[in-house]
């Protein structure tokens, strides 16, 4: 019996679709799948009084623990499990759940004293590593940035704030500013000798001041070769509380910000208050400082790790049409504010008409994030009506007050 050659190439068509409609969706789901690992790990529980269940939930835990153990040292350098170890176990014992995405029981053997267990365990890798870098444990092999510290300190007895910085040579520091640049040193973080820029530099008047912004902090800072700079301030202060005769009670308050110098971008800040009680005032404001020193350190460190490994944003080239640009004030005030809106680089006019203005700018995000940043802003006695959203273009109207 023969075959047509019609029938022979509608059979052929039929398998190939066919084949498409079935290979496509499982294509797209796993190029939409989260990247994960699956393990084979055991675990044993011990068995007390025969409770054999008890012991069973025990060695399955602690199989997971041993899971995602091993995805962590085969992803992630050594050198950086080492750096952190103690802030890596107390991560994993805190958070087993959220990194296991399955797992199952492939055997178990229940003995006189224990019950061990054999699991296939699936590790979800995306998760470790957030939560890895939001403890600040180093994800790669990317040497820190220096750091230069910009805190002045101020304790109870003194009148004006003290800073290493000013034109009088001022080098002795507080216990809140050592403690929080030893307990960032034991992150591992290289700082910056400010005594011998201070001896070694001459600082320029217009930085002559306690409170620095961030624009001032960085230019004092690239001297030093610092990829970040901490600024703040630290103030200790006796409170009014007494307990009887002799014990006070003393604050102390640390609040800085950590600023990366090649970008200027703000990665780390933070706000920290100790309150002690003491007989000896000398010891109380000693004690208080070096609290809130010590946490504002470890807080600023693991911020510091998060921002210093996260990736610039890809920026990309949006056109903004601005109507109603008749009133050249209305204008540049309108294109000053676009120009300081966070993500926004590289403002230039590609055309000006009497009415209409097109903007064109590198940004980093997306149009609907710009407008709604837009939206936030205060433009005195003008509005803004944004008409138009697209992905890569704004229409806005400028309406005058």
């Amino acid at each position: 019996m023969s075959v047509s050659i019609k029938t022979i190439i509608r059979f052929v068509f039929a398998v190939f679709f066919f084949s498409i409609v079935l290979i496509l969706p499982a294509f797209v789901q796993a190029k939409n799948q989260i990247p994960t690992k699956t393990v084979m790990v055991m675990g044993t529980g011990k068995i007390y009084q025969n409770n054999s269940a008890r012991a069973r939930e025990e060695a399955i835990a602690g199989s997971l623990v041993s899971a995602v153990d091993r995805v962590a040292m085969e992803i992630f350098p050594l050198e950086s499990m080492v750096r952190y170890f103690q802030a890596f176990n107390e991560m994993i014992y805190n958070n087993t759940n959220k990194f296991i995405q399955d797992y199952k029981v492939l055997a178990e053997f229940p003995s006189t004293n224990n019950y061990r267990v054999m699991v296939e365990a699936t590790v979800s890798i995306i998760t470790l590593k957030k939560l890895m870098s939001s403890a600040g444990i180093l994800l790669e092999e990317k040497p820190l940035p220096k750091i230069l510290i910009l805190i002045s300190d101020q304790n109870q007895n003194d009148r004006s704030p003290n800073y290493w910085w000013g034109q009088e040579k001022y080098l002795s520091e507080s216990f809140s500013i050592t403690a929080l640049v030893n307990t960032i040193k034991t992150k591992g973080f290289p700082i910056i000798d400010n005594h011998i820029i201070s001896q070694n530099t001459r600082v320029n008047p217009i930085y002559d001041k306690p409170d620095l912004n961030d624009i001032e902090a960085i230019n004092l800072s690239l001297s030093s070769q610092a990829g970040v700079v901490i600024v703040g301030k630290s103030v200790a202060s006796i409170s009014p509380n007494i307990i009887g005769e002799n014990i006070r009670s003393f604050k102390a308050i640390v609040s800085a910000r950590a600023i990366r110098t090649d970008t200027g971008a703000e990665i780390a800040t933070t706000m920290q208050t100790s309150v002690t009680a003491n007989t000896d005032e000398i010891a109380g404001v000693r004690d208080a400082l070096s609290r809130a020193g010590s946490i504002a350190g470890e807080d600023l460190a693991s911020q510091i790790v998060a921002g210093w490994q996260k990736q610039e944003e890809p920026s990309k080239i949006l056109e903004i049409i601005v109507e109603g640009t008749g009133d050249i004030a209305n204008f540049e005030k309108f294109r000053r504010i676009l120009n300081n809106i966070s993500g926004v680089k590289n403002l230039r006019i590609k055309e000006l008409k009497p009415e209409e203005a097109v903007i064109i700018v590198d940004l980093q995000g997306t149009a609907k994030e710009l407008a709604d940043a837009l939206m936030l802003k205060a433009f005195g006695l003008i509005g803004i009506n944004i008409y138009e959203v697209s992905q890569d273009r704004l229409r806005i109207e400028l309406i005058a007050g």
